[in-house]
């Protein structure tokens, strides 16, 4: 569908050359979108495990086990974590250990703040402790690394806009001299010097934008 869509758009607005180009590429474009929306949903999971960690240690200072615990918090959490801990729960409820039910969901959220709060679990199931009191820990832990990870994003918001604008104004450009003079951008590959040069221009933007995400990018 991808392929389709991007082949008559561009077909449309400049040509079918551009338009094989684009439903080339069509299917990589399709499978970036779905794996920034994972990333979406990872992100949004990470920023609520704070969250998660402190119902859980709440469940537990009231009274509940482990086991309690998690059908308990599970309904009062929203987002995110809130169903990630309801599919835990749900689990639960349909006869799963409690090792194999947050070892899954460890496995689903592929995140380190997850990876330690199903191993203070777990530690505590084989060992005892105070695990109200370490996964509050945790969780403050959690919101400091938060806090210190939203300024590093403030702080280079900018920057990195200011990149984005910089690789998209050549394609800007061409996509309006097409509009204005439709054929323009198919007479570059006219001559082979202007091909090369389009084709090599085309891969720096290309490399630039790689890089400028990439360098751009904040990593807890």
């Amino acid at each position: 569908m991808g392929a389709v869509l991007a082949f008559a758009a561009a077909t449309f607005a400049l040509g079918p050359i551009a338009g094989v180009a684009a439903g080339a590429a069509g299917p990589f474009a399709v499978s970036r979108l779905l794996e920034a929306r994972r990333q979406r949903w990872r992100r949004r999971l990470d920023t609520g495990a704070a969250a998660a960690a402190l119902a859980l240690a709440d469940a537990i200072r009231g009274g509940h086990s482990l086991h309690g615990a998690l059908l308990s918090a599970a309904p009062s959490m929203g987002g995110a974590a809130g169903t990630e801990l309801r599919r835990c729960s749900l689990e639960l409820q349909l006869g799963a250990p409690v090792d194999e039910a947050l070892e899954r969901l460890r496995a689903r959220a592929a995140s380190r703040r997850y990876d330690t709060l199903v191993a203070a679990c777990l530690l505590q199931r084989r060992a005892g402790g105070d695990l109200a009191a370490l996964l509050r820990e945790c969780a403050r832990s959690f919101e400091d690394e938060e806090r210190l990870l939203g300024d590093a994003r403030a702080a280079t918001a900018q920057a990195r806009f200011t990149g984005l604008v910089v690789v998209m104004l050549p394609l800007g450009g061409a996509f309006l001299a097409e509009l204005a003079r439709p054929g323009v951008v198919a007479s570059l590959a006219a001559s082979a010097l202007t091909a090369w040069l389009a084709g090599l221009a085309l891969a720096l933007q290309l490399a630039a934008a790689f890089w400028i995400r990439r360098l751009g990018r904040v990593r807890a």
